[in-house]
């Protein structure tokens, strides 16, 4: 009779499938709180940065130098200023006031909240701009629109330069994850292996605990207490893009200790416990009646509590969450079906269990 019991259990093989379909709607929503959620130094330098250097006195220069400078400052509009400096850079293409004029110029398009504007005026600036730490002013600005316009080819062709130069590199290095991973989720692999490098970086700041001195506390804390560990979960959902089970499964992990109470960390550790359920069956099927059978079927049923555990934790913490229902509702049919399994048809104990892994 268990043996027959066991054999039936592939069938279950289907509700996994919907469960990984659920997850990866699940994961939409949670991209799209975190986007919701970034702080402002994700597209702009903190204001304090420009006051200081508008605060420093200029070099000594003839009058009509400066007034021409001082128009820059006062143009109406980023079309305006750069109008102002070409202006200016004609009259005075040695000026010492240039190290003052770019600052002002590249300021002020940081603070431009559409990305397709900020990519023209940037790359206008770069034309006028043409110092390696002119470029460097604007560098981060352009980088941001590119990822938020989705130009992905340009922003992961900028990131070596200007990430490390960022007010906050971190900021710059989730925009461009979460970027690659939202590609993979459409088929579109070519942003797998640099988002999870540049995840890993993002993690590793984070676990350095060396805050940009312009990052403030509360963003930095932000980024040790959510972004941390959903930076894991997000490597893991790239590693398992590029067919990496185990260090997917080594990442969710790390994710888990950080947050134990995020569904979404078992919904994943729940489908790839259950895929090796299902290679187990199968070669516990193909195999002569022996030691070898027997050992494997050990194996599964070992296998298949893995499961269990990790379907309960995801119907636990699913419980009460609306945009779950469809999930939760496919995991606790498997959930039941194999826990009457390991407990002689009988489901006594199973609630008891769910409750256990509920959030407190």
């Amino acid at each position: 009779m268990r043996n027959r019991a066991f054999y039936a259990l592939p069938t279950l093989a289907v509700c996994a499938c919907l469960t990984l379909q659920c997850a990866a709607t699940a994961f939409a929503a949670t991209a799209r709180d975190a986007k919701e959620a970034t702080p402002a130094t994700f597209n702009a330098p903190p204001q304090e940065q420009s006051k200081d250097k508008k605060k420093e006195k200029p070099p000594s220069v003839p009058e009509p130098e400066l007034k021409a400078a001082k128009a820059i400052e006062a143009a109406a509009d980023i079309p305006a200023m750069l109008a102002a400096a070409t202006e200016f850079f004609q009259k005075y293409p040695k000026s010492p006031l240039r190290p003052q004029v770019a600052p002002l110029v590249a300021d002020r398009i940081g603070q431009i909240e559409d990305p397709a504007q900020r990519i023209t005026h940037s790359e206008s600036y770069l034309k006028l701009f043409t110092a390696p730490a002119e470029a460097e002013l604007v560098n981060q600005h352009l980088l941001s629109a590119y990822t938020a316009a989705n130009r992905l080819d340009e922003a992961f062709a900028l990131a070596p330069t200007a990430v490390d130069k960022s007010y906050d590199p971190v900021a710059a290095m989730i925009n461009l994850a979460r970027g690659g991973l939202a590609e993979a989720r459409n088929q579109n692999l070519k942003y797998v292996a640099p988002s999870r490098q540049i995840a890993l970086k993002a993690i590793a700041l984070i676990e350095s605990n060396k805050k940009p001195e312009a990052v403030l506390d509360a963003t930095w804390n932000d980024y040790k207490t959510r972004w941390h560990w959903q930076l894991y979960q997000w490597v893991a959902m790239l590693s398992l893009a590029a067919g990496d089970k185990a260090d997917a499964k080594a990442r969710l992990t790390s994710a888990v200790g950080l947050n134990p109470h995020d569904p979404i960390n078992y919904v994943l550790l729940s489908t790839m416990a259950n895929d090796e359920y299902q290679r187990l069956v199968q070669a516990h099927k193909a195999a002569p009646a022996g030691a070898e059978k027997d050992a494997l079927l050990k194996q599964a049923e070992a296998q298949m509590d893995e499961v269990i555990d990790a379907y309960a934790h995801a119907v636990a913490l699913t419980e009460g969450n609306a945009q779950y229902d469809t999930m939760r509702a496919g995991l606790r049919a498997d959930l039941e079906s194999y826990y009457k399994y390991r407990h002689n048809n009988s489901s006594d104990g199973l609630q008891a269990l769910i409750d256990k892994y509920k959030k407190p």
